[in-house]
């Protein structure tokens, strides 16, 4: 089995290496304590470090042949400084309860000196990817 190594600060690249493998135990270190993530369809938004990971550990849980690949990205200067704002344009596919799966989707993850503080995702079932 391979292991990756996550750099100590959050980027594309990053975010693309994660989800070529992913392992939950492997995000601790760049998650805000107060990280907030807006899954699509969840009525409220999971809020903390334990709830965030937890979230993505029933992700790869439930869809364990999960990857998803990168197409593109655009990071941009936050509002205040040391934030940056990293869109995250991707495809994905997996085997879920229900046979597999294909998606297309977009993220917007807010850092702070490289640390997630905030990601919204949002993504479409699509027949081809």
């Amino acid at each position: 089995m391979t292991t990756i190594q996550i750099p100590p600060k959050f980027s594309a690249d990053m975010w693309a290496a994660f989800w070529a493998a992913p392992n939950p135990s492997l995000i601790q270190d760049i998650l805000a304590d107060d990280i907030v993530g807006y899954w699509q369809g969840d009525p409220t938004p999971v809020r903390g470090r334990e709830a965030y990971v937890g979230k993505i550990a029933e992700l790869v849980a439930a869809i364990r042949d999960l990857r998803l690949r990168l197409i593109d990205s655009a990071t941009v200067p936050g509002s205040v400084p040391g934030e940056q704002l990293v869109f995250l344009h991707y495809t994905g596919h997996g085997t879920g309860p229900d046979g597999p799966l294909l998606i297309r989707g977009l993220d917007r993850v807010r850092t702070r000196d490289g640390i997630v503080v905030e990601n919204v995702i949002r993504y479409d079932r699509v027949d081809a990817v």
